[in-house]
């Protein structure tokens, strides 16, 4: 068994950097020099830049830092944060970062947009961001992805995907044709991550851990044992996503019900010029 890489190297693997470059230098083109040749707005163009250099940075921090090399030899737990880094930071920034019009471009078919605005493909998303994660984590894949560079990229990528689906109903870029309704929005969240939540209690209470390679692993810390290690990535799988989703349905609601009342205002403005019109 060849030596593993000390915990705290950086994981400078050539494909990821090389693609996470063109990407940015791709975007950076589309909303600079080729902007008004792809018919790209310049209405709300500084906030979209922002948006996706704060989702690139986190994506591609949480695959080339240290946090990738504890994750593939060391800690699942250090996996788990970096599969809710890309999830739940990087997927929902790199969205906000989309103009429509580049949307258009890279989904160049008419039904593929359409598709995401059909009514059940909020049921598809979020069945297929599960799909994707629990797959990934089955025992003999998992275990590939943490041993070869090629199945491990090839499993980055697919959790990218997995959050940009997710996030895709609540964020979607073709802002033309809306977003969800505010309560189906907070049924959403109470749901699409179900079934993930479910694996992290499982990681919690297992009576053994899942994976050979934690197992076998030195302990970076010494106080954590291998069944330490998933517990606590069961906890980071289960808890944080929750509170993320009560805080997402908080604002959720108490903006409907802002939108509400505001309506119900103007309503009532309208109806009282009317009869003062009539007096």
């Amino acid at each position: 068994m060849s030596a593993l890489p000390p915990p705290g190297a950086w994981d400078v693997d050539p494909a990821v950097i090389g693609v996470a470059l063109a990407v940015a230098a791709g975007y950076a083109a589309a909303l600079g020099p080729w902007r008004a040749r792809l018919g790209i707005a310049e209405e709300g163009r500084r906030k979209r830049a922002i948006s996706f250099a704060v989702g690139w940075l986190t994506l591609v921090l949480a695959l080339v830092s240290p946090l990738d090399m504890l994750g593939r030899y060391y800690l699942f737990a250090a996996h788990t944060v970096q599969l809710l880094v890309i999830t739940t930071v990087s997927a929902p920034f790199l969205l906000l970062g989309l103009p429509e019009r580049l949307v258009e471009l890279l989904l160049p078919l008419r039904a593929l947009r359409a598709a995401t605005r059909a009514l059940l493909f909020p049921v598809i998303a979020a069945a297929a961001f599960n799909v994707i994660v629990l797959v990934w984590h089955v025992g003999p894949l998992y275990e590939r992805g943490l041993l070869d560079n090629a199945t491990h990229d090839l499993e980055s990528l697919s959790l990218l995907v997995a959050g940009v689906l997710t996030w895709w109903p609540l964020l979607t870029p073709l802002e033309r044709h809306g977003r969800m309704a505010r309560p189906f929005q907070m049924l959403y969240l109470m749901l699409e991550s179900l079934p993930l939540d479910i694996f992290g209690i499982a990681a919690i209470f297992a009576l053994s851990p899942f994976y050979p390679t934690y197992i076998a692993a030195p302990r970076v810390i010494p106080a954590l044992s291998a069944a330490a290690d998933q517990a606590l990535a069961g906890a980071l799988l289960a808890v944080p996503g929750n509170i993320l989703d009560v805080i997402l349905l908080s604002v959720v609601f108490f903006t409907w019900i802002g939108r509400m009342e505001r309506a119900q205002r103007e309503r009532e403005r309208a109806l009282y010029a009317e009869v003062d019109a009539e007096t």
